[in-house]
């Protein structure tokens, strides 16, 4: 019976710390590495005639895209390729 009511005490308490993380919500991410990138691909393109941009995006959109590219990129650079 003392088992029983100790695997119950158990199940109950991970219930209570499932539902409390789960209830709080997500976290922010600890570092810039972590974070979403942009919720929209605009990766400019040319064509025949020259640099056409991408004229699906917003200028909005296309900032938020072009500073979440630089950022990708600067990190995967080599530190003596940044540092003359």
């Amino acid at each position: 019976m003392r088992r029983w009511m100790k695997t119950a005490a158990a199940a109950v308490a991970a219930t209570m710390v499932v539902s409390a993380m789960a209830a709080a919500g997500p976290t922010r991410p600890s570092t810039p590495g972590d974070a979403r990138g942009p919720v929209k691909d605009c990766t400019r393109f040319n064509g025949h005639f020259g640099f056409y941009g991408n004229p699906w995006c917003t200028p909005e959109e296309q900032d938020r895209w072009d500073r979440w590219q630089a950022d990708r990129l600067r990190g995967r650079t080599a530190g003596s390729l940044t540092r003359p």
